[in-house]
């Protein structure tokens, strides 16, 4: 099967092309300054991402998926870095949306975020990020309805794994040294976390899902366990997994603005998928990046 694949360079990009290769042509559509030298092995070609050029490309190229995992995030917007969400989170999703209806290609897998559901609400963005992703998301729906396309957006929580060098709290506990101290929030919001693996064979099981959808329909699943943890409990688990000494000055800052204290039972779960990580088994994963998958 031919699929293309937004964000393929992204963290979840990463690790889900690379399994996507062993059983099908990957169109990995990049910027001219990705890093790619982690899935230039995987992939049938490297498709530089042009405006104008991309019709052309995903003409040539006539992907049967487009998984779309591309975006850009930012917890708070200001007057530097809006015109960037909103190019690359709503401009160039309906780009690559367009082009691939107009290439023939009817099947898509969106990526959103729990951050659209503030209170568990339908839709009530966090943030302008959120609002971006909810907007995109709505663009889609036209794509079904006009076009005749199939699509699924899975809803995505905290994620983790070995190989992250995002800007993520774990990420910042793990390289500590011990004895340092870290101000956090009271702790006291509860939390989905999903290991990369997961999220990977989320992925998988949404494409055998979108493949056998009748055209024009559309779905939105979630990727998460039955019950969230408290931040504090999880935190603390890792420490005693990790054997780290840290201060953790719980308290030492204030929540997020519209913090999601409790995200239980937003979105509903993806059918025929369930996270194999626990969360000390995962945590090991992260402590130990030589691990071997399960």
């Amino acid at each position: 099967m031919k699929i293309a694949v937004t964000g393929a360079t992204g963290y979840i990009g990463n690790h889900l092309v690379p399994v996507l290769g062993k059983e099908h042509e990957v169109y990995a559509i990049v910027r001219d300054t990705s890093d790619t030298v982690g899935i230039e092995a995987h992939v049938k070609e490297l498709v530089v991402y042009d405006r104008e050029r991309i019709y052309d490309l995903l003409a040539e190229a006539k992907p049967e998926v487009l998984i779309h995992l591309a975006g850009v995030f930012y917890g708070e917007h200001n007057a530097e870095n809006i015109a960037n969400l909103l190019e690359s989170n709503l401009v160039f999703s309906t780009v690559i949306f367009d082009a691939a209806a107009a290439a023939g290609c009817r099947k898509i897998i969106n990526t959103g975020t729990y951050w659209q559901q503030f209170s568990g609400e339908r839709y009530n963005p966090v943030n302008l990020y959120a609002a971006t992703k909810q907007a995109a998301e709505d663009i889609l729906l036209y794509y079904v309805k006009a076009k005749g396309c199939s699509a699924v957006t899975l809803q995505i929580f905290d994620s983790y794994g070995p190989n992250d060098h995002r800007n993520k709290i774990l990420n910042i506990i793990k390289n500590l040294e011990d004895g340092a101290a870290i101000d956090m929030s009271p702790g006291r919001q509860k939390m989905y976390y999903c290991h990369i693996e997961d999220l990977v064979s989320g992925y998988l099981r949404a494409l055998s899902l979108v493949n056998n959808m009748e055209h024009g329909t559309y779905a939105r699943y979630a990727l998460r366990e039955e019950e969230p943890k408290e931040l504090r409990v999880l935190i603390e688990e890792f420490l005693k997994i990790s054997g780290k000494r840290l201060q953790i000055n719980w308290g030492g800052r204030a929540y997020r603005d519209r913090e999601i204290m409790d995200p239980a039972g937003i979105g509903t779960v993806l059918p025929g998928w369930k996270p194999r990580y626990g969360w000390q088994q995962g945590v090991k994963t992260l402590l130990d990046e030589r691990y071997e998958d399960i």
